[in-house]
């Protein structure tokens, strides 16, 4: 570690900001030894986090697809005390594969090219270092999308724990933690018995507090919990259970089962698939986003009800109410002072404090319908804004965000309190 008292630590913050980032685009791991160089770099540098992933070149404005040597870039996204934000893009690799990105967390991205498998690829690490599994759209897959990954934290080939939503009602699962004889590499298939046929699954997010455990929410707002078989368990598949059963004799669907208070209710349905789940605090919590045109609705009271387009909810999932009693989840206007960032990526949570630039209470999300522009939510005015991408001179089409990048994402847990943040501060 340098001093801080060499002449190099008396560069104006400005100037320093230009060099490393605004003029010669370093690549991420120069930036963070430059971070590391002495006390005053380090303070006038911001650390990497959060980051918006993307690629060179520009495809088909709703896919999220790359291709085998695209060049993958990170932008960090600051703002000054008035909140307005600034980009400084790094390189980080060109990609060994192509394909769909369907997810990402601590570092690692993981890659749908079809055949031969699905890869999970660090694009800080050497060459080589990649995870492959095998392909999900093909035989069992039944040839449908792969929708999104999770899976647990820095993956080896030797060891990796990966749960996927490969089919409108279905869910795979592989890992090596299990007999390598029967589980190395491959999936198994698990089919969510939803309660309204018309429904499918939307999004997913793997608790790191439980080994094998995930929730994921449907297009309806129904969450099932996904359990993987412990290595003391005879049981040798892994089940899926809704969050919280429906009673006897309740009308099919999520949003007629009493989930949801009104106007919610209706909302579960109408405001379409656009839905996430992420952990916060120990607690479950949904985002949903009308991603349809503006709709309304008469509620029982006798009025209207009004969603935009666009317009964002947060619910937080209450199951400790007094005898269970129904709704379980309940609209909230905060986070309790942290923010959320959500989309294709592992939901990650933050504080303020945790990284620059992150405003308190809001929600951090990628407009896939407007050629995946960056937007934030205020929950306190219920608007979202557009978040500065493109640098100047250069055109939208030559980078397109894919989703946020963590270097290291925040530990959630539905069991803890989730509130230390792995950064490299």
């Amino acid at each position: 570690m340098a001093s801080s008292s060499w002449p190099w630590a008396t560069l104006p913050p400005d100037l320093l900001r230009f060099i490393t980032s605004d003029g010669f685009g370093l690549p991420l791991e120069s930036y963070s030894s430059v971070r590391g160089v002495c006390t005053a770099w380090r303070s006038a540098l911001p650390p990497p986090t959060p980051l918006l992933l993307a690629v060179s070149g520009f495809d088909a404005p709703r896919h999220r697809q790359v291709h085998p040597g695209q060049l993958v870039s990170a932008s960090l996204l600051t703002a000054d005390p008035d909140h307005h934000y600034h980009r400084s893009p790094f390189r980080l690799s060109d990609l060994p594969t192509g394909g769909d990105l369907v997810g990402s967390s601590n570092g690692w991205i993981a890659v749908d090219p079809i055949w031969p498998g699905i890869f999970l690829i660090n694009p800080l690490a050497a060459p080589g270092g990649e995870v492959v599994l095998e392909p999900l759209r093909d035989g069992g897959g039944g040839g449908e999308p792969v929708l999104k990954v999770a899976f647990a934290p820095n993956p080896t080939p030797g060891d990796y724990t990966a749960v996927a939503i490969c089919g409108p009602r279905r869910l795979a699962y592989a890992t090596t933690r299990d007999d390598a004889a029967t589980c190395g590499r491959r999936w198994t298939l698990v089919d969510v018995a939803v309660a309204d046929e018309r429904d499918r699954l939307v999004d997913l997010v793997y608790d790191a507090g439980a080994s094998g455990k995930a929730y994921c929410v449907t297009a309806h707002g129904e969450v099932h919990v996904f359990h993987a078989p412990g290595s003391s368990c005879r049981r040798r598949r892994p089940r899926v259970s809704p969050l919280h059963p429906q009673p006897q004799g309740a009308k099919r669907g999520a949003a007629a089962s009493g989930l949801f208070a009104p106007p919610y209710d209706e909302a579960a349905r109408l405001t379409g698939a656009a839905k996430s789940i992420f952990l916060s605090g120990g607690s479950l919590y949904q985002v949903w986003r009308n991603a349809a045109a503006a709709v309304s609705w008469r509620t029982p009271e006798g009025g209207r009800f009004g969603v935009a387009k666009d317009e964002v909810f947060v619910l937080k999932y209450d199951p400790n109410n007094p005898k269970r009693r129904r709704p379980c989840w309940n609209a909230v206007s905060d986070l309790g002072g942290c923010s959320v960032f959500v989309g294709k990526n592992s939901p990650v949570v933050l504080r303020p404090e945790d990284a620059t630039g992150v405003r308190p209470n809001c929600v951090y999300w990628i407009n896939e319908e407007s050629r995946f522009q960056p937007m934030v939510l205020d929950m306190a005015t219920r608007k979202s804004t557009m978040l500065p991408f493109g640098a100047k001179g250069e055109s939208r089409e030559a980078r397109r965000p894919l989703c946020w990048f963590f270097l290291n994402d925040k530990v959630a847990s539905i069991d803890g309190d989730g509130s230390k943040v792995d950064n490299d501060e």
